[in-house]
């Protein structure tokens, strides 16, 4: 039997994921503006990140929203598997180019310079814990399945 406050929890996330949604459409007018008015290469490269940043936002809670509409999201351990050594490998690149971000932070100085690399170290802190993540499920799902 359906639970009606679970369907209701559903409909509402659908309905905030669609306005999240035109909310991201915004950032990205918004961004293709400023692009349009400055040639600055510093505003023009943050307004670029900030804009690709929107559009894949876009993509996940597209993903998140299907997933909710049309087919459930599974992710099994073969998925996994297939890019287990290609997870781990890239766990240690990642790490690399941390370990790099922190380093060029150290030596830089200059005030622009030091928060663009900053902001760079932070993306890859993230894309490292993504990969842990990813790494991290492979072995509950393997873990559930045998």
């Amino acid at each position: 039997m359906a639970n009606p406050k679970a369907e209701q929890r559903d409909k509402a996330l659908r309905d905030l994921i669609r306005k999240w949604k035109v909310i991201e459409d915004t950032t990205i007018k918004s961004c293709t503006a400023i692009l349009k008015k400055s040639s600055n290469p510093i505003v023009q490269t943050l307004t670029n990140a900030i804009k690709n940043d929107s559009e894949k936002h876009k993509a996940i809670l597209q993903l998140i929203m299907d997933s909710q509409t049309k087919k459930a999201i599974v992710l099994t351990s073969e998925d996994l598997a297939d890019v287990a050594a290609l997870l781990d490998r890239h766990v240690v690149i990642e790490q690399q180019a941390i370990d790099m971000a922190n380093e060029a932070i150290e030596m830089s100085r200059d005030a622009i310079v030091t928060q663009l690399l900053k902001l760079i170290l932070d993306d890859e802190k993230k894309h490292k814990k993504l990969a842990v993540q990813m790494n991290d499920l492979k072995f509950r799902i393997t873990a559930r399945v045998t």
